[in-house]
């Protein structure tokens, strides 16, 4: 599978290809979102010798690229060089990881933002902790039969897995005070689905969570528990996707107010406020989209397929903040607490304006 992913500070972002569309060129790319709004995007290539990326992240200070090999079967570190102006050199290999198992398929790779760890997930059903220099600090089994996906928190604590099991199991990474690592253990399940889930996002504070399932439903949870003490997850809002007959990406906006399901070559966004569709965009690409993620500000989406990426504004979650600002705007206790509501829900329209004028600016164009 193709894999896109953006830094926390959003400076750059980068792509590696699958095999049948970019062996040939074996290489990492990345771009400068500065330069989004051009018309030419320069980007920097690093290459892989003899080899295809399957799976790619970057590390928490944005410094160094990590990614899975396919041929190799194995994780790889790349540090980004510096040319003599300041801009970005080509990505030099500083770190390969000892092969894990030659026949398992990793599906999910990522890094913890506190840079304690890396995690992936492989489809033999086994979650692998990892320490930086390679080391393999703990590996579960994930119970699911056939594991579809894995993710890890943007806050680093937990790691959502999907599967055949109509169930979301996360699991929790622990550290002690002192900084070390005492091991992962289960923490809670996601229920309510009546078949296996393809798979699940988890928002910038891990207080929600969100799945789609193959029975043709997605569910947003509330996930902000103290599940040690018994206290269990509840549902917050529920619906259908179209596309019912065709796998499913589902992401929630890290501010947790938008949720954008893919599936085939059409996007659709919902509203986690009310539960309502907000958008759907069809025809994306020529096949399907396979592979999407937000900006850590929820200001963009981005999609691939097809051997491209498209960047998005994120119009609906404009929408979706409106909404959520005019709820909290019923529910306010005082004046100044209203007239600060009311001045951030005037910047709301403000910015989806002026979006919706850019918009129709560039169709005017084509």
């Amino acid at each position: 599978m193709m894999k896109i992913s953006l830094p926390g500070d959003v400076k750059s972002f980068k792509v590696s290809e699958v095999a049948k569309k970019t062996a040939a060129n074996r290489t990492v790319q990345i771009w400068s979102t500065k330069d989004f709004n051009l018309k030419e995007h320069k980007s920097v290539r690093g290459n892989i010798e003899f080899d295809f990326a399957t799976k790619v992240c970057w590390s928490p200070d944005g410094k160094a690229v990590i990614l899975h090999k396919s041929v190799a079967n194995t994780i790889e570190v790349y540090k980004l060089t510096k040319r003599p102006d300041g801009s970005l050199g080509s990505p030099q290999v500083s770190l390969t990881f000892p092969q894990h198992d030659r026949e398992a398929d990793v599906i999910a790779l990522d890094v913890a933002v506190t840079g304690k760890f890396i995690m992936s997930c492989n489809n033999k059903n086994q979650l692998i902790i990892w320490g930086l220099r390679g080391e393999v600090m703990e590996m579960v089994d994930t119970r699911h039969g056939d594991t579809y996906s894995a993710t890890l928190s943007p806050c680093g604590r937990f790691v959502a897995t999907t599967g055949f099991t109509p169930d979301v199991k996360v699991w929790e990474v622990k550290f002690s005070k002192a900084g070390n690592f005492e091991g992962i253990k289960r923490a809670f399940d996601l229920s309510g689905h009546k078949a296996g889930i393809y798979s699940c996002s988890i928002n910038s504070d891990s207080t929600r969570m969100v799945s789609v399932s193959k029975d043709g439903t997605w569910r947003l949870f509330d996930t902000n528990i103290e599940y040690q003490k018994g206290q269990l997850v509840y549902l917050l809002k529920s619906g259908p996707y179209e596309n019912k007959t065709q796998p499913a990406l589902i992401r929630l906006a890290p501010d947790g107010r938008t949720i954008a399901i893919a599936s085939a070559a059409s996007l659709t966004f919902f509203s986690a406020i009310t539960g309502d569709i907000l958008n759907t965009i069809n025809d994306i690409y020529a096949g399907n989209i396979i592979e999407l993620c937000f900006d850590p500000e929820s200001k963009l989406l981005l999609t691939m397929g097809d051997r491209h990426v498209r960047v998005f504004h994120n119009v609906a979650g404009y929408h979706a903040a409106i909404q959520d600002l005019e709820a909290s705007h019923k529910k306010a206790t005082s004046a100044a607490m209203r007239d600060r509501i009311n001045q951030q829900i005037k910047e709301a329209k403000k910015a989806l304006e002026t979006i919706q004028k850019l918009t129709r600016v560039k169709s005017k164009n084509k």
